[in-house]
């Protein structure tokens, strides 16, 4: 069942499509959260994954080396404590004792060690784990609680990455036995965490149920011993009218990523609260490929951004919900640099001279503008599971304005496998994603010529560009954290100086739940901590 038959059917067939789990009316021992999410995953192993859901949905599974408090200090999680060599190349930590997969097995230096191989494996396909582990050279075990990460380069960036549930640990035994199995979600994805996944049934929910033997949560968390939930039911609701009348109705106590336009509704009513906190990392955004034309050309790159009233698009969709963005970071992410707010302008004359200077003089029968009798078109593909109904109306909002100025704008809906091969290969002329995460390093997976699609990396411009290059470089290699973000810094002015991207709004996580839940709170990467809520 879809996301849209479940909008139209109601509330009874949204219960349906729940079997097997707990009934509201027969909740007990701490509880059933229903969980509505507004994107299904592409992958359900984060090794693998490139979508942000991924890490948020199995937090509760897979755990990590190191804890990100608020603040972005690195705490003690899985790892009790870390030491990093001179140079920068090795990162040693000594593994907490008693710690334990819900298969059984114990978490120790064989199972970091099968992981983070598992991660740079070319058979796992990495779309973002790897780029977060960096220039990875290979994990020593030194003993059962000690073990040595090496790297081939300084990877500023590591600590904090290892934090992140992409480099979340499974089961040794899973990964030996059932690798392939793990991007299916279910029983195979055994982790340490608090929750095992129990089950799952694809584009309809996911159930994940409490460990009763857990008792090794970080510091950040405040808590101890075992979840306070018995079970999450996590619901794939893809469309916003789905998610809004699942929380509306009380068929989920918990609705993500609710959109702009039903904030103020949501506020207001009783029995419900909306938690909301700026999503740090990259905001939506539109990569050009630079590779071929029309935007291997600086100045097409510039009509195009010069053409789109942003502002104006943010202000109809989010009725001041949202900001607009000016930068590849959003303002939430440390390093951000505030010098690109207002860096360029719309300015529809501005576009309109820029396409004139191309050679696109003419004009077709439909209106759009034409070079030697070839119409101006770009295609933006995109995979409808993965974008989110609010990007995708932003993308109507782009083509709309783009059309005023003469440029065609296909939007082509692709199946996963199809736009995996076109983005690695390069065919599109335009793609448009965001990337949510507290550290600016994601600059690098972004933009380095290094780190292409088919390299395992996220460079949806496909730059390359040396002093670019240069300067996330740098930033990777020093150990002055002043330094490390003043070029982070540089190489935003970098980006917008050369039109790579642009950005779309700034969004925030915004999350309705209903009075019978306690404990919510969001992480640094404004996720969802599952670890300490209750339900009434």
């Amino acid at each position: 069942m879809t996301a849209t038959a479940v909008a139209l059917l109601g509330p009874a067939a949204l219960t349906a499509c729940s079997s097997g789990s707990t009934p509201p009316s027969a909740r007990k021992d701490g509880g059933t959260l229903r969980y509505g999410a507004a994107v299904e995953p592409d992958s359900w192993d984060p090794h693998a994954a490139s979508t942000s859901v991924t890490g948020r949905l199995l937090r509760p599974v897979l755990e990590s080396l190191v804890a990100i408090d608020d603040d972005g200090t690195v705490r003690p999680w899985l790892a009790d404590s870390w030491k990093v060599s001179s140079d920068g190349l090795t990162y040693t930590f000594s593994l907490r004792s008693g710690v334990t997969f819900s298969d059984g097995t114990p978490f120790d230096a064989e199972a970091v060690k099968a992981n983070f191989d598992h991660i740079v494996a070319p058979k796992t396909a990495s779309k973002r784990a790897a780029g977060l582990l960096g220039p990875y050279r290979e994990t020593e075990v030194i003993d059962a609680r000690t073990v040595a990460v090496r790297l081939k380069a300084p990877h500023s960036s590591f600590l904090q990455a290892a934090g992140s549930t992409f480099l979340g640990f499974h089961s040794t035994a899973a990964l030996r036995d059932h690798a392939a199995d793990l991007g299916s979600g279910g029983k195979y994805v055994i982790g340490t965490g608090p929750f095992t996944f129990s089950s799952v049934t694809p584009g309809q929910q996911a159930v994940l149920r409490r460990r009763a033997d857990y008792s090794w949560a970080p510091a950040t968390t405040g808590l101890k011993g075992k979840a306070k939930l018995a079970e999450i039911v996590v619901l794939l609701l893809k469309e916003d009218a789905a998610r809004v009348g699942a929380i509306t109705s009380g068929q989920v106590d918990v609705a993500e990523l609710i959109p702009a336009n039903r904030l103020a509704g949501l506020r207001g009513r009783d029995g419900l609260d909306v938690t909301r906190k700026a999503i740090p990392g990259v905001p939506y955004t539109y990569y050009l490929n630079t590779t071929r034309a029309p935007f291997d050309d600086l100045r097409a790159r510039q009509a195009v951004r010069h053409a789109i009233d942003f502002a104006g698009i943010v202000e109809g969709l989010f009725q001041g919900a949202y900001d607009r963005a000016w930068g590849p970071l959003t303002p939430s992410t440390p390093g951000y640099d505030d010098s690109t707010v207002k860096a360029w302008a719309y300015s529809r004359s501005k576009a309109e001279a820029l396409l004139d200077d191309l050679g696109y003089t003419g004009r077709d029968g439909a209106g759009y503008r034409t070079r030697d009798g070839k119409r101006f078109t770009v295609e933006q593909p995109y995979v409808k599971t993965f974008v989110s109904a609010q990007n995708h109306t932003f993308d109507v909002g782009v083509q709309d304005a783009l059309k005023q100025v003469g440029i065609e704008h296909k939007l082509v809906p692709l199946d996963s496998a199809s736009s995996i091969k076109r983005t690695s290969t390069g065919d599109y002329d335009i793609f448009a994603f965001g990337w949510q995460g507290s550290d600016p390093s994601a600059l690098g997976t972004l933009y380095s010529s290094k780190r292409q699609f088919a390299d395992g990396g996220a460079n949806g411009s496909r730059a390359h560009d040396d002093r670019l290059d240069g300067l996330l470089e740098q930033a990777e290699a020093t150990t002055d954290a002043g330094r490390r973000l003043e070029l982070y810094r540089a190489a935003q002015r970098r980006i917008v100086a050369q039109a790579y991207s642009f950005p779309a709004y700034v969004a925030s996580m915004d999350v309705a739940h209903r009075d019978g839940v306690t404990g919510l709170r969001l992480d640094v990467e404004a996720d969802t901590d599952f670890y300490g809520i209750e339900v009434a």
